[in-house]
């Protein structure tokens, strides 16, 4: 199962940021400024990186770090 922890290196990795720069609180968007590109890119390397799929209406739910967090843990449980 998938930590917090792990979650924000691996989304930092994907976006080669710092960890520090990692905010759950951040908005994927309008904090972050990913496009869209940028964004389904983040979610195939998280997909790969975890072994998950991800549906396409989960996507459209995620926000904010913090979502996307949520549903990594959620989906490692499953």
């Amino acid at each position: 199962m998938a930590n917090e922890k792990q979650i924000i290196e691996a989304i930092a990795e994907a976006l080669t940021l710092p960890v520090a720069d990692i905010d759950p609180e951040a908005h994927l968007q309008d904090d972050m400024g990913l496009n869209p590109v940028e964004m389904a890119d983040l979610f195939e390397h998280l997909s790969q990186k975890f072994n998950i799929i991800f549906e396409q209406q989960e996507l459209g739910q995620v926000k904010t770090v913090g979502d996307l967090i949520e549903l990594i843990e959620d989906k490692s449980l499953e």
